[in-house]
């Protein structure tokens, strides 16, 4: 550009000029319109881009908080499980299911075995000091 505007110059100050360098100013106006055109085209590229990254990293987050949200619901049914077979630990429990009385459905003795004997594999002694 400031090549043209050199040769812009000079032919206004009456110098004789090439036909090269005289084609080169009759284009002035187009290669300046060109060049606003490139930047504003940069500024819209730049922007989409910027706009793309802020996308990503939003996308990533919900995918972090939806991956934490799943872990803390599997946990969550971990923990209800757990709580529920250490209550065949309790013998008042365990008479409710051989009887099948106060809510509780009826268990034959030998399935309500494999259930306490679950519990103990499955639920960790607490220690209540701690």
């Amino acid at each position: 550009q400031l090549k043209l505007e050199d040769y812009k110059d000079r032919l206004k100050k009456g110098e004789a000029l090439n036909q090269d360098q005289l084609e080169a100013v009759e284009k002035y106006d187009e290669v300046v319109h060109n060049l606003e055109f490139a930047k504003e085209l940069q500024k819209t590229f730049s922007g989409l881009s910027q706009d793309l990254l802020k996308a990503q990293k939003k996308a990533q987050r919900r995918e972090s908080l939806l991956k934490l949200e799943a872990e803390k619901k599997k946990l969550r049914t971990i923990l209800q499980v757990q709580y529920v077979l250490q209550n065949f630990s309790q013998e008042h429990v365990q008479k409710d299911f051989k009887g099948g009385v106060n809510g509780a459905i009826y268990l034959p003795s030998k399935e309500l075995d494999y259930l306490i004997r679950f519990a103990k594999l499955t639920c960790p002694e607490r220690n209540e000091n701690l």
